[in-house]
């Protein structure tokens, strides 16, 4: 589940804790715009598709962004990000629940100032990721939140982003240099693998974990980079790096897992002038990575999940369309393309050139149903507001 490069990146300062989605930064940054496009931009209205609709939030405090998303059944989810933030203040953690029939506040667990992901296994199990004064997680078990400082004391840790699965949750971080993988087992934190770079998203399924980022450190300019965990006899994993393409400027916000012999990672590639973006997609049948042809030839993709092997999702900004989330459905043989809502109009004289724009949005299936949540942002700095769009 993803990290603000939400949109795309969830941030890849979202990833790196949530800043924009341009280059990956050492720790939160709000200095680059989250948009599909990095300067003024028609809304450039299409119409929406019917299956997506808008659905209310409960009421936040000003200048939030809902960063990612998670369901365990059609009564049950959880939404995660921030509020009360602006270009120079990283605000406070926003956490919200669905029961059912709307979506309601819900008092974030102590110690966190922002969170930037989510996942769970059921109404009892739930868990946030993001970064207090350290990095930060958390556990619901059903009627309270327990915190935990996963690196301990140690500083600049930033945790991005977060996989449930039934003996272990896996979680991806990065210090500005290095990105890791934690893992949970229960009873203790162990690092279990790290890499030069930064880790944004992690996917876990069957015995197997891939987490994926860019191999570049702080504001360096890199490659798309996936490393795969392997569970070997006795519990310990093996990890390798994938062969993915060289794509210079390449950031993966996001991964999949439809099966071990079926991956999908979503990101965005950032030209050399650091202004035009393209959305990334790689697949994996279990050995090499390939590129993935797009109908959309501009913006960015913060989110990636499957209903099933032959229905597969992904979520971000086209920036011919900058004013609509953006989504792409594989059949297993072409693309369709959809948008949902127009969310704001762009006015003459709005705060900021990307405040009629979404600046991040990330999607996840609701279990045993064909139904599907997205959440994200329109705007930016203290003109910006989380939104959820459901279908189904």
């Amino acid at each position: 589940m993803r990290t603000r490069l939400p949109i795309a990146a969830a941030c890849l300062a979202m990833a790196a804790a949530c800043g924009g989605p341009g280059t990956p930064s050492a720790g939160p940054s709000r200095s680059a715009s989250p948009g599909a496009t990095a300067g003024p931009a028609p809304s450039g209205e299409i119409a929406a598709s019917p299956e997506w609709r808008l659905v209310p939030r409960a009421r936040t405090r000003p200048a939030s962004a809902l960063l990612d998303v998670a369901a365990t059944g059609p009564d049950d989810a959880w939404a995660a990000g921030y509020e009360r933030a602006a270009e120079d203040n990283e605000g406070g953690p926003a956490l919200q629940h669905w029961d059912g029939e709307r979506w309601k506040r819900v008092k974030p667990p102590p110690g966190a100032v922002r969170l930037t992901g989510v996942a769970a296994r059921g109404p009892r199990d739930a868990w946030v990721v993001g970064h207090g004064s350290y990095g930060y997680a958390a556990h619901w078990d059903g009627e309270r939140w327990t915190a935990y400082q996963p690196f301990g004391v140690a500083a600049e840790h930033f945790l991005t982003g977060v996989a449930v699965t039934k003996d272990v949750t896996w979680m991806t971080a990065h210090n500005g240099t290095r990105g890791q993988v934690v893992g949970w087992d229960g009873r203790r934190f162990r690092l279990a693998f790290q890499a030069d770079g930064q880790f944004l998203g992690v996917s876990a399924t069957g015995g197997h974990v891939w987490a994926v980022g860019t191999d570049a450190a702080g504001a360096e300019r890199g490659s798309p980079m996936v490393w795969h965990g392997k569970a070997e006899r006795g519990g310990a994993y093996s990890w390798q790096r994938g062969r993915t393409p060289d794509i210079p400027g390449g950031v993966l916000q996001a991964v999949w897992a439809v099966s071990p012999s079926q991956v999908w990672a979503v990101g965005t590639v950032t030209a050399e002038d650091g202004v035009s973006r393209t959305p990334l997609v790689l697949r994996s049948d279990g050995e090499a990575w390939w590129r993935v042809p797009l109908p959309v030839a501009a913006g960015v993709l913060g989110g990636v999940t499957a209903l099933a092997d032959d229905d597969v999702w992904i979520s971000g900004v086209d920036a011919a369309h900058p004013g609509q989330v953006l989504i792409l459905r594989f059949d297993g043989g072409a693309w369709t393309t959809s948008y949902g809502p127009l969310m704001r109009r762009e006015q003459e004289e709005q705060q900021y050139p990307e405040s009629d724009q979404v600046g991040r949005a990330t999607i996840a299936p609701v279990p045993g149903t064909s139904r599907l949540w997205v959440a994200g942002a329109v705007g930016w700095g203290d003109d910006e507001d989380g939104f959820f769009l459901g279908r189904g």
